[in-house]
């Protein structure tokens, strides 16, 4: 099913360095001054991050069990919607400064908090699709303002709507193909007919799908910038 299916990315390095601006204000001898630092960050902004760091040219012991079971799982599948979704070779992991000492198994899934920038660690025995979910739901609870439980349950029910309509259409289909090489009123008014039912079906599916697309519309918890800061921006 195209709705599980996850979209990986690969990347060398999931952090980059941004410039901070500090004010630094100085006794009567002294002028304020503007003091740069330089802050780690991610680069997808703040978006929680799932990192899958495997070595596939060379092969992983539990590799297979990770891809065909804890990553198939549909609750697992459906959440990853709510993050960054990033493959890495353990070499590169190993060179990023939030992900150099965050495991040392292969296959492993780094979970990532970016509120702060703080990273969970499954592997080994933890590569289970409860445990997965449970840290994703952590992560995501941090940034967003739904429940990635109610959302995936959510979208569970409409998958199960859209199985229904999917059967639905093609039942009427196959009676079109049907009524469409017969003669005769009687079948030119049923044919009309199922053409009818047809568009009301794809209706009902267009209207699922922006249901989904709603669902997945995720609200970031409010800015918590301090109010002064506001003023003055």
């Amino acid at each position: 099913m195209a709705e599980l299916n996850i979209a990986w990315e690969s990347v060398t390095t999931v952090t980059t360095k941004a410039t901070k601006t500090a004010v630094v204000t100085g006794d009567e001898s002294e002028a304020n001054k503007n003091v740069e630092t330089e802050e780690l960050v991610l680069k997808w902004g703040e978006r929680p991050v799932i990192v899958y760091v495997c070595d596939e040219a060379a092969g992983c012991e539990g590799f297979d069990k990770l891809e065909e079971v804890v990553l198939k799982d549909e609750k697992v599948a459906l959440g990853m919607k709510a993050f960054k979704t990033v493959k890495m070779h353990p070499d590169h992991a190993a060179l990023d400064p939030l992900l150099a000492d965050s495991g040392k198994e292969l296959p492993r899934m780094l979970v990532i908090d970016p509120t702060k920038m703080k990273v969970k660690v499954l592997e080994k025995g933890q590569l289970k699709a409860s445990t997965l979910f449970s840290a994703m739901s952590q992560a995501a609870g941090k940034v967003y303002k739904e429940k990635l439980d109610k959302v995936v349950k959510d979208h569970l029910k409409v998958l199960t709507e859209q199985d229904q309509l999917i059967n639905a259409q093609k039942v009427l289909s196959d009676k079109e193909t049907r009524l469409s090489s017969e003669d005769g009123k009687s079948a030119e008014r049923e044919l009309a007919e199922l053409k009818k039912e047809r568009a009301e079906v794809d209706d009902e599916l267009a209207e699922l799908k922006k249901k989904i697309t709603a669902l997945w519309t995720l609200t970031p918890k409010e800015d918590k910038t301090p109010k002064e800061d506001k003023k003055s921006a």
